[in-house]
């Protein structure tokens, strides 16, 4: 399979941490305003490449929804994560109770080509430089 992450990531709960934040766990928030959510938690900068895996592998779960230029959180998500109390740690171990196939990150793949990921990475770099 070329280039398919199909392991959940530390990247892939920080970057979910961060749409959480960025949304207050409702409506959504463009991919700037996660990537500047990240960097306000703890100095992360993710590279196009991790939040490329991670929203493929979020988006195949039916964790995240890509709706026009926003991010949101998907039901399923919400219900799922309730219980926790926003750690990361638990947030990965959430994730790692989702299979990954590769049919559904191709799926997640295609349906992430209309959103312009590589865009909306570079908008946000030029204007807060990573």
């Amino acid at each position: 399979m070329p280039k398919l992450n199909l392991t959940w990531q530390e990247t892939d709960a920080q970057f979910l941490e961060a749409l959480l934040l960025a949304t207050g766990g409702e409506g959504g928030a463009t991919l700037p305003d996660v990537l500047l959510m990240a960097d306000a938690i703890d100095g992360t900068v993710f590279s196009l490449q991790e939040v490329e895996q991670a929203l493929e592998k979020l988006v195949a779960i039916n964790y995240i929804h890509v709706q026009k230029n926003k991010l949101s959180l998907a039901e399923g998500f919400l219900q799922a994560y309730t219980p926790l109390e926003g750690e990361e740690e638990q947030l990965l171990q959430l994730l790692e109770s989702n299979e990954l196939t590769a049919e559904k990150v191709e799926e997640a793949r295609s349906t992430l080509k209309k959103y312009k990921l590589k865009n909306h990475y570079q908008q946000y770099m030029e204007q807060y430089g990573g």
